[in-house]
């Protein structure tokens, strides 16, 4: 699943959507390779989607993870809730 570029708040309503829709599969893999905006609600929904694949026995796996991301998780210290790739 591809992230927007501008993954900030007026995205949002739309990602959720397609986050909820990939709940749905045993395993997500999402694509940040083209993100480079990224605000906190859109960490925020992140890691409550990971919370939530991950209750319910589903897989997330990150691609593309560039500096906006990491850095906007850095910043609200969700490293562990994310995982993100090394």
């Amino acid at each position: 699943m591809q992230l927007p570029e501008d993954c900030r708040m007026a995205a949002l309503p739309a990602l959720r959507d397609e986050l909820m829709a990939a709940l749905e599969h045993p395993s997500c893999t999402l694509d940040a390779s083209a993100t480079t905006r990224v605000d906190t609600a859109a960490v925020q929904l992140l890691a409550a989607f990971r919370r939530a694949a991950y209750a319910s026995g589903r897989q997330v796996n990150w691609q593309g993870v560039g500096e906006p991301l990491r850095d906007a998780v850095a910043l609200l210290g969700l490293e562990q809730t994310l995982e993100l790739p090394a």
